[in-house]
């Protein structure tokens, strides 16, 4: 019996197929023809690049039939992305060249509104480097792209670059949170009326403080947090 739904695989399957496809043309495309675009369009290029190779780390991060975990785990993996940090590695890397080169036109006086803020209604640079900080298990990779997502804002359609940072900031956290968890450092405790209770042995000296809805207190041994609902 299959794990995983026959048909998004199938669609997998096919998609995988096209992307395939669209890298043999372009590269066959950019050997004949690159030295006869212009800058502007070698930059088009290179974002055409970025988000071929984003979609093909997608893609191939889809679990097999046989995957018996959920798709929501299976699909997160980091072991998978973890197979593809070369490809990470590209992303980052053309990016780093069109955020160099949009650097230069600020400079020039283009592309930057009152406010300091670079717009633009078509997809950018930002989605696929917030995809690497999210996904990469480079974090070498991951902290040079936030990096360029922190050097020039931007926004792109729905993507906004500060906003990408601080939510990438945050989920850093939780990460970092999640494998403590994981390491057995956090004792949580779960009470009756819905309030939990952890604890984290770290030596955290930072005293005490207050946040909606938590209550925070450090000591030489712990961290302690109280949620309640």
């Amino acid at each position: 019996m299959n794990a995983q739904p026959t048909g998004v695989y199938s669609t997998y399957k096919t998609y995988s197929a096209q992307l395939l496809t669209w890298d043999s043309s372009f590269s066959n495309f950019m050997s004949l023809k690159s030295h006869t675009l212009t800058a502007l369009q070698i930059r088009g290029a290179a974002l055409l690049k970025i988000h071929h190779t984003t979609a093909t780390i997608m893609g191939r991060s889809i679990p097999e039939l046989t995957d018996s975990r959920s798709i929501s785990i299976a699909a997160n993996d980091p072991m998978v992305f973890a197979r593809y940090t070369d490809e990470f590695q590209t992303v980052v890397s053309l990016s780093k060249s069109l955020v160099a080169a949009a650097e230069q036109d600020i400079l020039s006086g283009n592309g930057r509104l009152a406010g300091g803020l670079t717009f633009s209604t078509d997809m950018g640079v930002v989605a696929p480097l917030y995809y690497v900080c999210i996904k990469c298990a480079d974090v070498s990779l991951r902290e040079q792209a936030i990096e360029l997502l922190s050097r020039c804002p931007r926004r792109e359609g729905m993507w906004d670059s500060a906003l990408g940072v601080r939510m990438i900031r945050e989920f850093w956290e939780m990460e970092e949170a999640y494998r403590v968890l994981r390491q057995g450092a956090v004792k949580l405790v779960l009470e009756d009326d819905g309030r939990w209770e952890w604890t984290l042995r770290d030596g955290d000296t930072r005293g005490e403080g207050r946040s909606a809805g938590c209550g925070v207190k450090g000591t030489l041994k712990s961290r302690n947090v109280l949620y309640q609902p």
